[in-house]
């Protein structure tokens, strides 16, 4: 493939369709002490979304009471799947025992923004009733969730910015925000949020005093520089860049309703080799004026614009990125895991 040729969405659904494949490939079955299923998610005027779960098996008599994660693949809302993410998802259910939901975020161009970000936080409402998941996939699992024990919306890339953006719904919906009108409530708040390598800023919207801290754009020379920027413009000329469904940033916080409901952890990660990289930064210090949130961020030596995947890609394999992802999730669920076991595939 040539490094420098932008590929049109068709060609990258494409590419991406066989790079998981041969991900899932070395990542082989479900694990024996989890079980895995497909479902299709209704949604508002009668769409679905195909969403892999993944949960613990029961060891014991009781039913296994387990938190629920909500994580998003990446992809620029147009490209890969569900089980780009297959990998940390098991990785989740199996360390903390949570039921792991992937929704798929895949529907730009077919469907114009802000429809992939609108039907994420459907998909969120859905499953905010624990009753949907217990009384449909888990009724026989011997698995139930109890959102009491935690409710974390996450993602990487294009996941990651929309887990952002639903952090915000909530309380802008309180606030009277014309763009959140008639969304479908959550049934519970959502407890945490983790935001891998968004992409919530661009030169058209960035407010004025954070406009100095975006220098990654130019800073980073990676060797297919030219192409990078060439993508990234063609997909910010398919979003919505200065509406609240593109980032959280371009909500007038001065209006204090804005931030009521806001979960009260946020953990967020870029990458310095990124373009991206200075967008988790930015995120950062607007969440720093948000009453009530505690925020952990940083930005990952020697990471480009990556994450744990599924795909058969060293870079997305390294302990350093399975350490990161690992223990945010463990601070957002209040949980722990053993660091000395060998880390999940």
């Amino acid at each position: 493939m040539d490094s420098n040729k932008i590929m049109s969405v068709e060609e990258q659904r494409q590419f991406f369709a066989q790079a998981e494949a041969d991900g899932l490939a070395d990542l082989g079955p479900c694990p024996s002490h989890l079980d895995e299923a497909w479902i299709d998610i209704p949604l508002p005027d009668n769409q679905t979304n195909r969403t892999k779960v993944v949960w613990p098996k029961s060891s014991g008599k009781l039913p296994l009471q387990c938190p629920l994660v909500v994580y998003f693949h990446g992809g620029g809302f147009a490209v890969c799947s569900p089980d780009l993410v297959l990998a940390p998802a098991r990785g989740f259910a199996s360390l903390f025992s949570c039921v792991v939901a992937c929704p798929s975020l895949n529907q730009l161009p077919e469907q114009p923004f802000p429809a992939p970000a609108r039907i994420a936080w459907e998909v969120c409402a859905w499953l905010s009733d624990a009753r949907n998941l217990n009384g449909g996939v888990l009724k026989d699992a011997g698995v139930s969730v109890d959102l009491g024990r935690g409710f974390v919306v996450g993602g990487l890339s294009a996941g990651g910015s929309a887990a952002a953006v639903i952090a915000t719904i909530p309380g802008a919906v309180s606030a009277g925000v014309k763009d959140f009108v008639g969304l479908t409530p959550l049934q519970a708040p959502i407890t945490g949020i983790f935001s891998g390598i968004p992409f919530l800023v661009t030169e058209a919207m960035i407010p004025a005093q954070y406009r100095d801290m975006l220098k990654s754009r130019d800073e980073i020379t990676a060797e297919n520089h030219a192409a990078h920027k060439a993508m990234r413009l063609d997909l910010e000329s398919r979003l919505g860049v200065h509406s609240p469904w593109f980032s959280p940033i371009n909500l007038d916080l001065s209006n204090p309703k804005i931030t009521q409901g806001h979960p009260p952890k946020v953990f967020i990660y870029g990458g310095q080799l990124d373009q991206f990289r200075d967008d988790s930064v930015i995120y950062a210090k607007w969440l720093s004026q948000v009453p009530g949130v505690e925020v952990r961020a940083s930005v990952l030596e020697g990471v480009d614009h990556i994450g744990w995947l599924t795909l058969a890609w060293p870079a997305c394999h390294s302990r350093q990125l399975k350490e990161v992802t690992l223990d945010g999730m463990a601070w957002l669920l209040d949980l722990g895991y053993d660091k000395t076991q060998e880390l999940p595939i």
